[in-house]
């Protein structure tokens, strides 16, 4: 016994080609443009929506002190917990690792600056003599 063919969906779409998607059982158009699904079509978007809701911290959760290569392990320790508890989105993690990369790079190169100009004020006394 052969299956028939499935319909395609009747309606058309913005840029004026026909919808390709498979028509539902009983109607001539897909779940997309069947104006009888128009309400489940709704919710089930809403529904997404919540779904994919980024996950963060509350606005009221303190704020991290990142001063030092300790603290950004801290902090990252925390993240990682975090994540793996589902209490915030993979993606904010990625954002406070990349950002932690740059804390890291500004105190290591705010510690040489500062080794820089310790050693310079020491020198000076010499070259005068000199």
């Amino acid at each position: 016994m052969k299956n028939p063919a499935k319909k395609s969906c009747a309606a058309t779409k913005r840029d004026g080609m026909g919808c390709q998607a498979a028509a539902l059982p009983g109607s001539q158009f897909c779940f997309f443009h069947d104006p009888a699904k128009a309400i489940a079509r709704r919710k089930a978007q809403s529904a997404g929506g919540r779904e994919n809701r980024m996950r963060t911290l509350p606005a009221d959760a303190p704020d991290v002190k990142v001063q030092d290569g300790a603290d950004v392990v801290r902090l990252l320790s925390d993240t990682i917990n975090q994540v793996r508890r589902g209490e915030i989105d993979p993606r904010v993690a990625n954002t406070v690792g990349y950002l932690s990369n740059i804390v890291l790079a500004a105190t290591g190169q705010h510690e040489l600056e500062s080794r820089l100009a310790e050693l310079e004020s020491l020198l000076k006394p010499r070259r005068r003599s000199m």
